[in-house]
């Protein structure tokens, strides 16, 4: 295949922040604009474009700013000739009361010690502080902050099987009481089916022997090619 050159990658990813300004503008009618940040070959595509300090997106209850929401989406071209794929996700949401976040979802593709994709809650529960506190007590090393809730990372589905952005949102909206545009339900509808469809067409393009496979199994007739590639079974391996 032909590398991508810059310049083809940069409108990639430009392309795709405005997917995600749109999405964010049907939904919320944010104030800031998402743009792509090229830095060495890896773009960044974040509310505010190449400024010293990303923007938040205020989000609002009966119009009462309450919270802000932080978004930063890594894409890089991880082989040659292939389009842009995303390789790190932040999202946090903040109070307007607070410099810590209440919570944040974290994705990393190159993740060794953490989940690959993990929540992260700023929160505390005495009960569960208390089990940390036994637990920190017994294995150190493994609970060396034991009042600290935010250090507990928890994993959701791994590099293929993530939440998304619409889901972030969803929840801001029904559970938050985050105020939202007229047909949110149906754009946050559409761009999750997007997202899972790629996701899909990843999982597919990793095992590939095992999608023909259930494909043969429904009644499709299948050729594998002169070299098959390798099941690619890593990322459904790691927590």
């Amino acid at each position: 295949m032909t590398q991508l050159t810059t310049s083809e990658l940069h409108a990639e990813s430009a392309r795709y922040a405005e997917e995600v300004d749109e999405l964010l503008d049907s939904v919320l009618g944010h104030e800031a604009r998402m743009a792509s940040v090229e830095r060495g070959g890896r773009f960044a595509v974040r509310p505010g474009g190449d400024g010293a300090a990303p923007e938040r997106i205020p989000l609002r209850v009966r119009g009462q700013h309450l919270a802000d929401l932080s978004i930063a989406l890594f894409l890089d071209a991880a082989t040659a000739g292939q389009p842009l794929a995303l390789t790190a996700t932040v999202i946090k949401v903040f109070s307007t009361l607070d410099r810590t976040p209440l919570v944040r979802l974290d994705y990393r593709s190159d993740m060794t010690s953490d989940p690959v994709c993990h929540w992260q809650f700023h929160a505390e529960r005495g009960a569960f502080t208390h089990l940390l506190s036994l637990a920190g007590t017994a294995r150190p090393r493994r609970v060396p902050s034991p009042h600290d809730l935010s250090r507990i990372h928890l994993p959701v589905g791994g590099e293929r099987f993530r939440p998304c952005l619409e889901d972030v949102l969803e929840m801001l909206v029904r559970d938050c009481g985050v105020d939202a545009r007229p047909g949110w339900e149906g754009v946050l509808a559409s761009g999750r089916e997007r997202w899972r469809l790629r996701q899909l067409r990843s999982v597919v393009r990793d095992l590939q022997k095992e999608a023909a496979e259930v494909l043969e199994e429904e009644g499709w007739s299948t050729r594998p090619p002169e070299a098959l590639a390798e099941s690619r079974v890593q990322a459904y391996r790691r927590w």
